[in-house]
């Protein structure tokens, strides 16, 4: 397979479910990247992927490398701090830092400086894929980024210094990377991939389903975001190549269907959220999204990923569960559908045959009246925790005010 690292094409034959973070520290030997907790939960192994849309759209997303398979890199750019800061040299700014490592500096947020380049990482993304750019949005970027030095005020500063430097740069994607390549934020490398100059686009990316997601059903595990799977098999048997769902761009999309919003496996918690047609179908959903995890995470987690990891606490299972999804399951010997409450024998155990899979879900618009909706979780903490118990909820109304009649309810409850 071939990607971009930083402004260098490699070819590899790396074995595709690999964990990213051995590869880019061991064979590439960006040891800026780091190794912390192996779990996702720090942010110090964080690194910006680009990718190209068929629909000649690009993303850049911060994802934690411990939990990126090797083989999710094919046909895309990986940008490493080194990278940046390659960038920031070349365009000749002073000590080879961003306007992004200047602002941790000139906060003093940096001190051991373990964690930082994650930081620099997730407040890149920030700046390059954010719809707003507030002090607010700055944080919820770094809400995945531990750091046990600075005691989070001087990032928190340094946070607001880039929100008051950038708020002004285009919404408009292209516009938004070019200035921010003249701002010398990101090296010039970017424009260069999604232009495809540094790295033109292969026939298996343009095929409608990419590289290895056609795994036949002899156990080849199917892999989505990787955010259960690599904490479990943190170090998988060399040589290991599981059917990689983000590269089937059929299962990333959420689009209208006969039968209701049809959401891919391979849809992402983040994009789940930020989705106008999941806005419009269950309004006020997104106020939800930051009690599932952190902002890195939800760049990785897939629904098809929590509702196949059979967790009675998954928080994305609980309001799929109370929307009365569908689930519509592919790779056995028909195509078929079945309620989501009838996916699950118990803990741990779906309702799959040999070889088959979940592939999308489907949801339905209340049949008259209003959708409301509201999710509730337990846990320790408030913020990024897995959950000790979670309730979602279903209604849907008629009438307007204080007490509206009440025509359907559906609880889901772990």
């Amino acid at each position: 397979m071939k990607f971009l690292a930083n402004d260098s094409v490699i070819d590899t034959s790396a074995g595709a479910g690999k964990p990213a973070l051995d590869f880019i520290r061991g064979e590439l030997g960006l040891s800026g990247t780091k190794e912390g907790c192996r779990e996702g939960d720090c942010g110090a192994c964080a690194v910006l992927i680009g990718e190209r849309h068929p629909d000649s759209t690009f993303t850049w997303k911060a994802s934690p490398s411990c939990l990126l398979a090797l083989g999710e890199l094919e046909d895309r750019q990986l940008v490493t701090i080194e990278g940046l800061v390659a960038g920031a040299r070349a365009a000749g700014q002073p000590e080879s830092l961003t306007p992004v490592m200047a602002a941790l500096l000139a906060e003093n947020g940096s001190q051991c400086g373990f964690c930082s380049p994650g930081v620099v990482i997730s407040l890149t993304a920030w700046l390059l894929s954010s719809p707003v750019l507030d002090e607010a949005s700055a944080i919820t970027a770094v809400e995945g980024n531990l750091c046990r030095c600075t005691g989070y005020a001087a990032i928190r500063r340094a946070a607001a210094r880039l929100a008051s430097q950038f708020a002004g740069l285009p919404r408009e994607p292209r516009a938004r990377l070019e200035a921010l390549v003249a701002a010398a934020v990101v090296p010039p490398s970017l424009l260069g991939f999604i232009k495809g100059e540094l790295l033109p686009a292969t026939a298996a990316q343009a095929t409608p389903t990419g590289p290895g997601s056609k795994a036949p059903g002899s156990g080849i595990p199917r892999l989505g975001g990787g955010t259960d799977y690599f904490v479990r098999n943190p170090d998988p048997e060399p040589g290991f190549s599981p059917a990689l769902l983000d590269l089937d761009p059929g299962l990333s999309r959420i689009h209208p269907g006969p039968q209701g919003l049809e959401l891919g496996a391979a849809v992402t918690i983040r994009d789940f959220f930020e989705s106008p047609l999941v806005r419009s179908l269950v309004p006020g959903i997104e106020a939800f999204e930051a009690e599932f995890a952190s902002s890195l995470i939800r760049s990785r987690a897939t629904l098809g990923g929590n509702v196949a990891n059979a967790s009675p606490v998954g928080d994305l299972t609980s309001m799929l569960l109370a929307l009365g999804a569908i689930c519509d399951i592919a790779g056995g010997p028909s195509a078929r559908a079945i309620p989501l409450c009838g996916l699950y024998l118990g803990y741990k155990k779906l309702a799959l045959g040999e070889g088959e899979y979940i592939a999308r879900f489907r949801i339905s618009p209340p049949a008259r009246g209003d959708l409301r909706f509201s999710f509730e979780k337990v846990s320790k903490r408030r913020r990024l925790d897995i959950a000790s118990a979670n309730t979602a909820l279903r209604l849907e109304t008629e009438g307007q005010g204080p007490r509206p009649v009440i025509l359907a309810a559906m609880l889901s409850a772990g």
